[in-house]
């Protein structure tokens, strides 16, 4: 989402030009009175539906029982938020028709779009708005909302200045406000939640019953199945595909060219069999967009593990005993990069440069831990402990992803002499022990890494809120919190930038986390479904596929 953040009067002259450049095919003005009722000539026509692929282990679609990205996304299609974004990544407006930061970066002031209504025909108003915040952060809320609301961390306080008009007051400037309060709180009507005490547990629906594009028909949590329908009263104009539907399934690709689906992503870590790719590349009534990947596998270290966890040069070991490239190759068969050690992606617009890179050295990795006083004692092949007791770490992992990953880890490490043990889970409990810090090494896979560089803040800083399942635990240095803090408030990109850059080299230094791959994003699609699918620059969780910005408009900009 990397928007460049613009003056008051810049950003009113776009918003201003983004309302009226535009309106759905239902002809319904989605701007100002004075917008005309018109379509684009680019416009699609109505798509009746499409299938995707089930959405299994991302929980329930209500703002409280969803789970990890692609769950939150989901849930915005039946739940808005002020903003959204287009096929470039910028802030666009959604729920709010017009924004404007104050000079001093302490107050936003959003008008709400006039003709929103919750689901069961009542207003959206800005007390729904100020009741959303409150509730998560203050109320019942606090703990089930995740990462949509940990943005409010900034605000002070919400108030409503008439009915569709509020003002979001920060204690401190926030760079990241768009992107992590703007464009991820889901607002949620009052009249429904203002009596509901343990919102995680909300089910039915009214718990699904919001302003957004869609209404959910139905939802199996265990297969992933969804069904959502198009909400023709949309004050955006009626969605042009009137019908969602996520199908489960085995193999994506396989769904669709066996014509079960109508788009579909190449796994994250799943190898796909070239014949597979050719066969679906040869059919003309097929099509294909690529994009860089912004989500990644990570090692991670738990630093309150104590020795040799919280000792850099245990960390630097494993780093270079690990073949990054070679997982690459023999997880992804060479469809990814290998990850920046900075935390960003590799084409992060903030990506620093001249960071340590981490290259395979079995040697030098021997070289450190010897100097660790960690030795093979007993002639067992396996390096003990300073004091003569065994080492053996655990790597915790997911049932999620690759079980290949961590074999490979195993021996790469096996060969400097470390004997690691793997501990898969179920994706929730594996998610809940990282959180919980549960863990000596962990591998954790994560998107976000392409959006707004304050995820490094949230990821890394000692005084960030909130527990995350990747969070790196025990990690904390003075220095990155201070230019965490001080990124945060500076609203000068180039300034910003040398901030986010000192960032990623102390991280790279100190290597509480190692990202070890970034696989590259392709989908797959029946062009004579839906034509213009896109990737949206720092939204991981909207993939190729999942995208309300394209349901809604049926096209990769405007309204």
């Amino acid at each position: 989402m990397n928007s460049q953040r613009l003056t008051v009067a810049a950003r009113l002259a776009l918003v201003l030009a983004l309302l009226l450049a535009a309106c759905s095919d239902s002809g319904t003005s989605t701007s100002t009175d004075e917008a005309q009722d018109q379509s684009p000539a680019d416009a699609p026509e109505s798509v009746e539906r499409v299938r995707l692929a089930g959405l299994s282990r991302f929980g329930y679609p209500s703002p409280f029982a969803w789970v990890r990205g692609p769950g939150w996304l989901v849930t915005g299609y039946v739940f808005d938020t002020l903003l959204w974004e287009d096929a470039t990544g910028e802030p666009i407006p959604w729920l709010a028709q017009q924004w404007e930061e104050s000079e001093d970066g302490l107050e936003w002031r959003f008008t709400l779009h006039d003709d929103a209504r919750w689901h069961d025909g009542q207003p959206v108003t800005a007390d729904d708005v100020v009741f959303s915040a409150e509730y998560m952060t203050e109320g019942p809320g606090a703990d089930a909302a995740g990462f949509a609301s940990r943005g409010l961390s900034v605000v002070d306080e919400v108030v409503a200045d008439g009915p569709s008009e509020v003002v979001f007051r920060l204690s401190r400037p926030s760079a990241a406000f768009e992107e992590e309060v703007a464009m991820s709180v889901l607002i949620v009507p009052q009249h429904i939640w203002a009596d509901v005490d343990d919102p995680a547990r909300s089910r039915g629906p009214e718990a699904t019953m919001g302003s957004g594009p869609y209404r959910l028909e139905s939802v199996d949590e265990a297969s992933g199945s969804l069904l959502f329908t198009a909400n023709e009263d949309f004050y955006l104009g009626a969605p042009v595909v009137k019908r969602l539907e996520f199908v489960p399934t085995d193999d994506e690709l396989l769904s669709l060219q066996r014509g079960e689906l109508d788009a579909a992503e190449t796994a994250l870590e799943q190898p796909v069999p070239e014949g597979l790719l050719d066969a679906l590349e040869d059919n003309p009534q097929i099509g294909r967009k690529d994009a860089k990947g912004s989500w990644n596998r990570m090692l991670f270290f738990n630093l309150d593990q104590g020795f040799p966890y919280n000792d850099v040069r245990f960390r630097h070991a494993v780093a270079y005993a690990l073949d990054r490239q070679d997982l690459v190759e023999r997880i992804m068969f060479g469809r990814g990069e290998v990850g920046s050690a900075g935390g960003l992606a590799p084409n992060n617009p903030f990506l620093a440069e001249d960071l340590a890179t981490y290259e395979h050295d079995a040697e030098q990795a021997r070289q450190l831990l010897d100097e660790l006083g960690m030795v093979d004692t007993n002639g067992d092949g396996f390096r003990e402990l300073p004091d003569g007791n065994p080492f053996r770490p655990q790597l915790l992992d997911s049932n999620r992803f690759s079980a290949n990953t961590p074999k490979l880890i195993k021996e790469y490490l096996r060969d400097v002499g470390i004997d690691l043990e793997i501990n898969i889970l179920e994706q929730a409990a594996a998610d809940e022990a990282a959180a919980q810090g549960n863990y000596s090494m962990g591998l954790i896979g994560f998107g976000g890494i392409m959006g707004d560089p304050d995820t490094l803040r949230t990821r890394y800083s000692s005084d960030a809120p909130g527990a995350s399942f990747n969070r790196a635990q025990g990690y904390a240095n003075p220095d990155f919190d201070r230019l965490a803090r001080e990124q945060l408030v500076t609203v000068e990109e180039d300034e910003r930038r040398e901030l986010v850059a000192e960032m990623q080299q102390i991280i790279a230094e100190d290597l509480p986390t190692l990202s070890l791959y970034v696989p590259d994003d392709t989908v797959f699609f029946n062009r004579q479904v839906l034509e213009n699918w896109y990737y949206t620059p720092g939204c991981s969780p909207c993939g190729g596929t999942r995208n309300k910005h394209l349901f809604v408009t049926g096209q990769e900009t405007g309204f």
